[in-house]
């Protein structure tokens, strides 16, 4: 009796909660996508301080690689750009990158972080 009296409990948790379970699902799935279309499309949102042409996507472990003066056939650095949002921070392995291209003590490299805003909010914080 306690067995089925369990089992009908927890069958009633699910059926209630099932809407909020699939909407959070949503939810993630949908942040993650927008994360991802806005990674591609960093280099041509306000802000980004490299040219679109000189800026080649990586996507994993780090987003871009810059190539300044790419366009004039004349590198003059390379940065390293992590495109984030307003409230992500860097992953463990970027921040190893991030550390060893710093220790670097050559100023022609460097590890750069684009925080682009989700929505108008974020621009007041």
């Amino acid at each position: 009796l306690g067995y089925k009296k369990g089992f009908y409990e927890k069958e009633l948790f699910w059926q209630g909660n099932m809407g909020k379970i699939r909407k959070d699902i949503a939810d993630k799935q949908r942040t993650g996508i927008k994360g991802r279309v806005s990674e591609i499309f960093a280099p041509f949102l306000p802000g980004f301080r490299y040219k679109a042409s000189e800026a080649k996507f990586l996507g994993d472990p780090i987003d871009y690689v810059i190539f300044e003066g790419l366009d004039e056939r004349k590198i003059k650095g390379i940065r390293f750009v992590e495109v984030k949002t307003s409230k992500s921070s860097l992953k463990h392995d970027q921040n190893q990158i991030k550390e060893l291209i710093e220790s670097l003590e050559d100023d022609r490299i460097s590890f750069d972080e684009f925080r682009f805003f989700e929505n108008e909010r974020d621009t007041d914080e």
